[in-house]
């Protein structure tokens, strides 16, 4: 239903979609009928694709006991979730498949992640200035549930003339960093950055590593409890400089409120 939500984007962008699932025709058609599907769901019944893909969830009882179930006849022959991602030619150029039977990404989030596009479509956002910078931080979704990866985004517009530093960095500077106040069950991924120009100082042996003009960066936010809405607190840190001087490091605070989502219905 949420990749249905965001099929106007895909399209808008040129990027044709269709899912596999374990479930039978008639499961899929029901499911397609219910929600308005307008993309193509291909009924792999008995998981012969899904197998000679190596997409069969062969940890799926272990999963289950996890998280404290068991599993139903009707569930075997589950995947593992995931997208592959074709270039024009059918030649698949990427693989964002999960550990968990449970983790999602969201249908903005690979859009954005995957394909480099930039949607028009996106959860809460918060704006700040401060001394030539202006941060844009956005949620790819408004809201959330358990197991699903969220993908915060934060753009910095750097005034012409100035520059904030990048990694790697001597000591004694602040590069760009982004920090997220604590959630319970919220894990913390890797930063996603471009990677920054050299930055020369006459005068100076140190190498520099900056970013300059208009740079993105983003964190993926995986919440493994959904239990309440919540409003997450993000600090981006940075130190803007120009070929002469350097302003002391600097922290903006913006908030984005995001939503629990507790039950989504799926097909099967």
């Amino acid at each position: 239903m949420e990749l249905q939500a965001a099929l106007a984007e895909y399209e808008r962008n040129g990027i044709a979609v269709f899912a596999i699932s374990y479930d039978s025709v008639g499961t899929l058609g029901a499911f397609s009928d219910k929600y308005s599907i307008a993309y193509p769901l291909l009924a792999d019944e008995g998981s012969v694709v899904i197998r000679r893909l190596g997409l069969l969830n062969e940890q799926l009882q272990e999963h289950h006991a996890f998280y404290g179930g068991s599993v139903r006849d009707d569930q075997l022959g589950v995947p593992y979730p995931g997208a592959f991602i074709l270039d024009e030619r059918g030649v698949v150029i990427q693989k964002r498949f999960e550990d968990s039977y449970r983790a999602r990404e969201t249908a903005v989030g690979i859009l954005e992640g995957a394909f480099g596009m930039v949607s028009e479509v996106h959860g809460p956002e918060a704006t700040a200035m401060h001394e030539g910078v202006t941060v844009r931080a956005y949620l790819d979704s408004p809201t959330y549930r358990s197991m699903q990866r969220l993908r915060l985004t934060v753009e910095l517009r750097i005034a012409d003339g100035l520059h904030v530093y990048g990694t790697p960095i001597p000591d004694g500077y602040v590069p760009l960093t982004m920090e997220v106040g604590p959630v319970d069950g919220m894990v913390i991924g890797d930063l996603e950055a471009p990677e920054p120009i050299p930055f020369t100082i006459p005068g100076l042996d140190e190498a520099f590593q900056v970013y300059e003009g208009s740079v993105k960066v983003a964190l993926p936010l995986t919440f493994e409890l959904a239990t309440a809405d919540q409003v997450l607190d993000v600090t981006v840190r940075y130190q803007v400089c120009s070929a002469t001087d350097c302003r002391p490091p600097a922290a903006l605070q913006l908030q984005l409120p995001v939503s629990v989502l507790n039950h989504v219905e799926r097909p099967g």
